[in-house]
């Protein structure tokens, strides 16, 4: 019995990981409070280095907030359009803009947030004068790496609730003007901000490579 358990609920599992998709357009419908609770509170089982936990969710729903953060975006991607290094890549630069823009859309959207985490390697590499490039090198960011780990389970989380989502790094390229928008403090900094909401559209799959080229077995 618990075999047959176990198998249906990695069947329900896989099935979620392998048709969640990447949203874009979102129905203007709001989400119950308890269904944004019940997504977030799943992200926060993620596992994290030393257990430290080191993100925080904000759920904003004010539209001019969303508006202010959608200009400080595109002011941003304007203002490294104009030197003279992009010229090659200006249409490029424009195009983000709607790509990095949607989550003004959804119904809400989540900002998460994010602390450095400093484990006791990293305070003994930085009393050594190690720069900072140096230590990522060897601690390859688990600060990141346990962030990222909460935002799919929130992704999921939401997918199998019904709901969209999409995975958005490119508005941090305005995090420090997001952050003085909602008056985040200095200790944090925006990881990436996950629209959230009914979805409006049914995107195909999208390619992945296959298996034999990202798999290897080393015995």
């Amino acid at each position: 019995m618990f075999t047959t358990l176990r198998r249906r609920s990695n069947m329900e599992l896989f099935a979620a990981i392998r048709t969640r998709r990447s949203i874009r357009r979102f129905k203007p419908d709001p989400l119950p409070e308890d269904d944004i609770v019940r997504i977030v509170q799943a992200a926060t089982q993620a596992p994290s280095a030393g257990n430290r936990q080191m993100w925080k969710f904000l759920v904003v729903t004010n539209r001019p907030m969303l508006e202010k953060m959608r200009d400080a975006i595109i002011r941003k991607l304007d203002d490294i359009a104009s030197c003279p290094e992009a010229e090659a890549f200006r249409e490029k630069l424009e195009a983000s803009k709607s790509y990095s823009t949607f989550f003004v859309n959804a119904p809400v959207t989540i900002v998460v947030l994010g602390e450095r985490y400093r484990s006791t390697l990293e305070e003994v590499l930085e009393k050594r004068g190690a720069k900072q490039w140096e230590i990522d090198e060897l601690r390859q960011r688990p600060d990141l790496q346990s962030i990222g780990g909460a935002i799919q389970t929130l992704c999921l989380a939401a997918h199998a609730m019904g709901y969209g989502t999409c995975w958005m790094s490119a508005p941090c390229v305005a995090g420090k003007e997001i952050k003085e928008i909602l008056g985040i403090g200095p200790e944090w900094e925006v990881v990436a901000l996950v629209p959230l909401g009914i979805p409006d559209e049914s995107p195909q799959t999208r390619p992945r490579k296959p298996l034999n080229e990202v798999l290897e077995f080393v015995r």
